[in-house]
């Protein structure tokens, strides 16, 4: 019992470490979107951001000196299943027991309403 709370823990100490060091991200939603509705999408992107850390950063990101830059991808780019069956990578590391439907769309929309980098690549 003792082993476990200790592991417990631990890994709760370092999801808030992982989770407070991450930079801020900041949104673009429509401007005819009300206040309530860009909270609530709010929470979502930040769900999604935390899922994008664990299961795409890895290889998606580009470091840039000492910055890791999340990448902008397009609308095309972010369409759910095809997301995961366009490219064979994704097929084999994350399956559905890895990476749900519903996680998938939680990284797609926080990928989607991101603020878009100010460089062109």
């Amino acid at each position: 019992m003792r082993y476990t709370l200790l592991l417990l823990s631990i890994a709760a100490v370092l999801f808030t470490a992982c989770v407070t060091s991450q930079q801020p991200v900041t949104y673009s939603f429509p401007e005819a979107m009300t206040e309530p509705v860009k909270n609530e999408f709010t929470k979502v992107c930040n769900k999604g951001r935390i899922l994008y850390d664990i299961n795409c950063a890895g290889c998606h990101n580009i470091k840039k000196g000492s910055r890791q830059i999340i990448p902008d991808f397009t609308p095309e780019q972010l369409k759910g299943y095809e997301l995961r069956v366009s490219n064979a990578q994704h097929e084999e590391n994350m399956p559905d027991e890895k990476v749900t439907a519903e996680e998938l769309s939680l990284i797609s929309t926080f990928l989607l309403y991101k603020k878009k980098n100010n460089s062109t690549r």
